[in-house]
Order: structure tokens, then C-alpha cells, then sequence
């Protein structure tokens, strides 16, 4: 029977990831060691323990995988990460080596795909100012105040993987016409997928809602600037719910607050975001604190995921979350 190791010490972690019934699968198909519990365990003893282990299990605050720990880890065979992108445990070091690597980005995808789209609606209905209003004893007037709304407006998506695919899924029934920029995404699929491709400028000056989805790497640093955000149009909105430093925040700033447009925002270059940063004060911005992945049902999900695919590569199927190298390449850094 395969052993394996599971380095989660967080105490609310292993609570809510390892309830009975995913404790029982997992003691089916494997012998199962835990780490101790709320105390930090370090790559130093990963390197010490591997050595008689076939798989790892992984998630937030797990060590990573250095060449040391790789160099030790004789027998295994299967690392299987409890979160989104594996770029936090290992390096591209690992592909080369026969251990397969598994993620549950796609139970993840759902919930910020759905946080993504209640951002559009939340920002496209002025949920934030108008409740802000209420609070100050106003009131709406219905005769001459209209909203953006989601229903048939162009919606522009940048950057194409699971959450993409997933917020497109969910926008079907409202009639949008979604543009997509991505130079991962075929032709062939975009049709399939009933979206179309275009250029990043032209999918700022034909969008109503723009949402990004692009992972965060040295090219995309700053990819969204004072040339994209001026091209959208008067009224439109901006979600970001990737990563915070794939946009110039001064130039967003700056395009904010002349109150052309305005943002729903769950990430961003500091995290915590400062209690005096401007988007703080913005009546035109709706700030999250990264709450994308926070779907409470999705989230106990992540290693019920992790522990399917260890089944499935101990039968020999195919896994449903593996990473191959090319896709490692596009993930955010660690």
C-alpha cells in the first residue's frame, strides 16, 4: 500500500479540509502520516522524512520542495496540492523528475469565478454606493437614475484558464457578448466557447465590464495601464480578482478619480491594502479583502479534490488537476 504524508500544520486547515468521510477515502487507497499540528514544518524536515514517502498532500503554508528535499524523495511518486497554483511548494526542478503534480485549481476556479461575477453585478448595479446612501438617509429617484446592469452588455475577459472558463459558464444566461484576449486560447475553442478573441486596446474600447484573469508574472507586470484603462468606455467597470500588481493602481487611480469609470477590486500590490490607501476612499471603488477563494462550500472541497486524483493515480487514470511543465511556466510566482 502506498504511504503517504500530509503537510498541513495549519489547526483551521486541517479542520476543514479533513473531515471523516475524506479521511476515510484517503485511508482506503493510502497509509497516512500528518505533520504536527499548528507547528511550523520546514523544506529541512521535509528533506528528513520524503525519503519513505509515495505521495505528499499540500496546501497554504506547506514547505516548499527545494533541490534537497527532491534529492530525498526516492520513492515518491505524487504530489498533490490542496489549493490553486503549485508555484508556492515546487519549481519547475520538479517536472524533471518522475513525480506527477496534481492541484485542485479547478475546485478553486468555481469560487473565484463566482466572486469574479457577483463583483460584476455588485460593481454594474452600484450595490456599494447605494447602500453608502441609505446609510446617509437618501433615497433613490427613480425617474431620472439608471444602473450599467449585466444583462446584454459586452463584457471583456483578459486572460484565459479556469476561472475564464468558468465565468463565462456563468454569464450564459444573461445574453452578454463576451470578448476574450488571450494568447493561450485557439480560435476553435473561443468559438466553441461562444467568445470572441481580440486584441487587449479593443477589448477595453468595446467593453462595458472588464474583468482580469491573467496570472501574474514578469510579462504581465503592468500589463493593464493609463493606455488600456482610458479606452474604456464612460461608465464602464473594472474587476480585478488575479492579482493586483498585473495593473498600474496609480494609473487605475488616477483614471478613477475623475469618476469616468469605476472598480469592484478584491487584490492588490500590498496585501493588507493600507487603511490609507486611496481606493479606500473612492465612492467609485468596491474593495474586497482577497476573498476569491473563500467559497465555503468549494473550500472544504480542496483535498476531498487532492484525494480523488491520489485514487485515480494509484488505479492508473488519468488526473483531472495534473500540471504539466508548460503550464507551471504561466503560473504566478510563488
Amino acid at each position: 500500500m502506498m504511504k503517504t504524508l500530509v503537510t498541513i500544520a495549519d489547526a483551521g486547515l486541517r479542520e476543514m479540509f479533513w473531515q471523516d468521510q475524506v479521511l476515510s477515502k484517503l485511508n482506503i487507497v493510502s497509509e497516512v502520516d500528518f505533520v504536527p499540528m499548528d507547528v511550523r514544518f520546514t523544506s529541512e524536515q521535509l528533506a528528513e522524512q520524503i525519503g519513505e514517502y509515495d505521495a505528499c498532500i499540500t496546501s497554504w503554508g506547506s514547505p516548499f520542495f527545494t533541490p534537497e528535499v527532491l534529492a530525498r524523495a526516492g520513492k515518491l511518486k505524487f504530489i498533490g496540492h490542496g489549493a490553486g497554483s503549485v508555484a508556492s511548494i515546487v519549481s519547475d526542478d520538479v517536472f524533471a523528475t518522475p513525480i506527477a503534480v496534481t492541484s485542485a485549481n479547478k475546485v478553486l476556479a468555481n469560487s473565484t469565478a463566482e466572486c469574479a461575477v457577483s463583483l460584476m453585478f455588485a460593481g454594474a448595479w452600484n450595490h456599494a454606493g447605494y447602500s453608502s446612501g441609505m446609510k446617509q438617509g437618501q433615497w433613490s429617484i427613480n425617474n431620472r437614475e439608471t444602473v450599467l446592469g449585466v444583462t446584454r452588455r459586452v463584457i471583456g475577459l483578459v486572460g484565459y484558464g479556469e476561472i475564464t472558463k468558468q465565468v463565462i459558464r456563468m454569464l450564459q444566461p444573461f445574453a452578454t457578448t463576451i470578448l476574450l484576449y488571450s494568447s493561450y486560447c485557439q480560435p476553435s475553442e473561443a468559438e466553441a466557447l461562444g467568445v470572441e478573441l481580440c486584441g487587449l486596446n479593443e477589448l477595453f474600447e468595446r467593453s462595458d465590464i472588464v474583468s482580469l484573469h491573467n496570472t501574474w508574472t514578469p510579462r504581465t507586470q503592468g500589463m493593464i495601464g493609463t493606455e488600456q484603462l482610458r479606452r474604456l468606455r464612460d461608465g464602464g467597470l473594472f474587476v480585478n480578482t488575479a492579482r493586483g500588481p498585473i495593473v498600474n493602481e496609480e494609473a487605475l487611480a488616477a483614471e478613477l478619480r475623475t469618476g469616468r469609470i469605476s472598480a469592484a477590486i478584491d487584490v492588490y500590490d500590498q496585501e493588507p491594502l493600507p487603511a490609507s490607501h486611496e481606493f479606500l476612499s473612492l465612492p467609485n471603488v468596491l474593495c474586497l479583502p482577497h476573498i476569491g477563494g473563500y467559497h465555503g462550500l468549494l473550500k472544504r472541497e480542496l483535498c476531498d479534490f487532492i484525494v480523488d486524483e491520489l485514487g485515480r493515480f494509484a488505479a492508473g487514470e488519468p488526473l483531472q488537476g495534473q500540471i504539466s511543465l508548460e503550464h507551471f511556466l504561466r503560473l504566478t510566482p510563488r
